[in-house]
């Protein structure tokens, strides 16, 4: 519970109530973060041995890569999932390790909303495919939010809390600063909107500033 107080307080303290209500969606983290662990939010369909955590689900002998940044998207659509966007990134860009980013958490529109999906490129710790800009598909773990959140919509709660629980695990774990998670159109060299004005990345660096800080 304390850990958690610390990201309210931060989030309050340095991003008032924006860019969604502070208060009440950290409260919601309490039990995911604190509590529940990032285990529960994990698909069935993607069973996920440890080795950090539940979310470090590489193949048993491949080793962990000094990940440095997290780079977050929204997919620019309103529903999808992870074999979706496999699928999508094989046949329609010809990419031959398909789906580009590490983590899909969905909006109950494909897979369940903040439901965190593992990719291959995850297990085995490759090259991501999901931010070429600025050698981020390199050094970059991609999180991708089912939606399209450019209008100023925002994730759904279960999204929000299940992004935050992610990013607190990885920073973490790879010992992340939070000037180094960004949305995709923060990264030097890149051209797009992505994850779009409502996403709120804000509160994602609060999550990574507590798991540092822990």
């Amino acid at each position: 519970m304390k850990r958690l107080r610390i990201i309210v307080e931060q989030a309050r303290a340095r991003y008032g109530r924006r860019p969604v209500l502070v208060a009440g969606v950290a409260g919601l983290v309490i039990g995911v973060i604190v509590g529940l662990g990032l285990s529960a939010l994990l698909s069935p369909r993607h069973p996920a041995p440890t080795a950090f955590g539940p979310l470090c689900a590489v193949e048993p002998g491949v080793a962990v890569r000094p990940w440095t940044h997290l780079v977050l998207h929204h997919s620019a659509g309103d529903v999808g999932d992870a074999a979706t966007f496999d699928r999508m990134h094989r046949e329609e860009r010809q990419w031959e390790n398909g789906l580009g980013y590490d983590f899909v958490i969905g909006n109950g529109r494909g897979s369940g909303d903040g439901e965190i999906e593992v990719s291959t490129r995850w297990r085995r710790q490759m090259d991501g495919a999901h931010c070429k800009a600025d050698g981020m598909n390199a050094r970059a773990i991609g999180i991708c939010f089912v939606g399209d959140f450019a209008d100023g919509r925002t994730p759904t709660d279960a999204q929000i809390r299940a992004g935050l629980a992610l990013v607190h695990h990885l920073a973490g774990t790879f010992d992340i600063p939070s000037t180094n998670v960004l949305g995709h159109g923060e990264v030097d060299g890149s051209s797009t909107q992505c994850p779009g004005r409502g996403f709120p990345i804000e509160l994602m660096r609060v999550a990574a500033d507590a798991a540092r800080r822990r």
